[in-house]
């Protein structure tokens, strides 16, 4: 009995659909014609993919973040803000890295890889400033109450890397060029996704129908 029920509703449901089809394949045409325009605007749209990964821990990151990646990736990502608002800035702190993502024409790929340069040296600049801070610190409290402390310890031994002699901060990779839409996969979903919301849209039509009919039958009935 459950099998033949679970037949009629499915034989009901694709007699229903039929009954639709019109309507339904406008829904889908329409969902394709929006789908190409789409694909159209965003044709020579490329995503560039670059990954900032961290060589060395500036005082501050040791300091204030210890091990915690997501701490000192703040840190890069502040500067990266600061200087640039064309990245889409995502960090992974399984795999350590930043990652950037910067989407447009290929042809304007030189301009994405010159504001990476810029951050870089942005980020060169204020690990040298941060060292040098930090030095100043040491240089200023030699003979006053901070002397001796945990602090002036920690710092102390953080000034003797001399970071200003260093080049290699962080590693920034050459930018990745990938497409993001796959034009027949794509297309694909969006016919299904017309198919579908049509579908659901005539079905909950016929449901809140069939239960404002019995609602009324039942109050006639109560009368």
């Amino acid at each position: 009995m459950k099998n033949e029920t679970t037949e009629i509703d499915l034989l009901e449901l694709l007699f229903f659909i039929k009954k639709k089809s019109k309507s339904i394949i406008f829904s889908m045409a329409v969902a394709l014609i929006l789908a190409i325009i789409f694909l159209l605007v965003e044709k020579d749209k490329v995503d560039i993919n670059y990954e900032v990964k961290i060589n060395s821990d500036a005082p501050s990151m040791i300091i204030n973040c210890n091990t915690d990646f997501d701490c000192k990736s703040n840190f890069i990502e502040s500067i990266i803000k600061e200087n640039s608002d064309i990245f889409t800035i995502q960090s992974d702190e399984r795999t350590k890295v930043i990652n950037l993502t910067w989407r447009g024409k290929l042809s304007e790929k030189p301009i994405a890889d010159a504001t990476i340069k810029v951050i870089n040296q942005k980020i060169s600049d204020w690990y040298i400033q941060d060292y040098q801070a930090y030095k100043r610190i040491i240089d200023d409290n030699k003979n006053n109450e901070m002397n001796g402390t945990e602090l002036y310890t920690k710092i102390a031994f953080i000034t003797k890397l001399d970071y200003s002699k260093e080049k290699d901060f962080i590693f920034i990779s050459k930018g990745d060029v990938s497409k993001k839409y796959k034009k027949g996969i794509f297309i694909v979903l969006s016919l299904m996704m017309g198919f579908i919301l049509s579908t659901f849209y005539h079905l909950t039509k016929r449901s809140i129908l069939e239960y404002n009919e019995k609602k009324i039958f039942k109050n006639s009935q109560i009368n």
